[in-house]
């Protein structure tokens, strides 16, 4: 059994953390390069996925992998996220995102509906459909900031602050699984402006893992 060894710092390191993301290096899977932040059920997930490729763990020796392995799992299941099995497994119960992108697609070709099937899936999407309309309400869309509610659940969209905050539980679940949108936010997206929507999913597929969704 390999023990763990802490990673070192090294050229390619960060020197410091990236704008709204942790200040604590404990919080990264690799502390002395500000790599893999775990502070979010949904960072956790990206750690794991970003890790499990063999271009990111060729960089690091195999003590060096298993902290990496080890801090990423702690805080799965701090989360309550399923871990996979090895580096090489996979998590069918938990898709992510990237498996609902068509293969070969350019995300800036992609359009609203297949944003949204890459977001949601189609039982979600579905779900989002049935959302009557009088239930949907967008008070605010500017550049900056889509506001609004859904049912009984509040809606803000920070683009300039790049954060979505919405209140409903189902949205909690799905970030812990690699999704980033819920039914309610589904249904929000479709009463906005079709070209601002599109351009919003465009923009949180491109940099999903420098938004906060909380």
């Amino acid at each position: 059994m390999v023990r763990p060894v802490k990673p070192a710092r090294r050229r390619d390191g960060r020197p410091g953390p990236i704008t709204r993301y942790p200040k604590d290096p404990e919080k990264y899977g690799d502390p002395a390069n500000w790599k893999y932040p775990v502070h979010t059920p949904f960072h956790a997930r990206a750690a794991r996925r970003y890790f499990n490729d063999p271009r990111n763990r060729a960089k690091y020796t195999e003590p060096e992998q298993a902290y990496i392995d080890k801090k990423i799992n702690e805080a799965l299941r701090k989360f309550g996220v399923p871990i996979a099995l090895g580096p090489s497994a996979t998590e069918p119960e938990a898709a992510t995102i990237q498996a609902d992108i068509p293969i070969n697609k350019d995300i800036d070709a992609m359009t609203l509906e297949e944003l949204l099937l890459a977001f949601l899936g189609e039982n979600r999407l579905a779900s989002a459909r049935h959302i009557p309309a009088d239930q949907v309400h967008v008070d605010k869309e500017s550049k900056s900031l889509i506001s609004g509610s859904v049912k009984e659940y509040s809606v803000v969209i920070d683009i300039a602050g790049q954060r979505v905050e919405h209140d409903c539980v189902d949205f909690r679940r799905n970030r812990a699984r690699g999704k980033l949108l819920c039914k309610h936010l589904g249904a929000f997206s479709l009463r906005i402006e079709p070209k601002t929507a599109t351009a919003l999913l465009r923009r949180l597929l491109h940099e999903r893992d420098r938004w906060t969704f909380e």
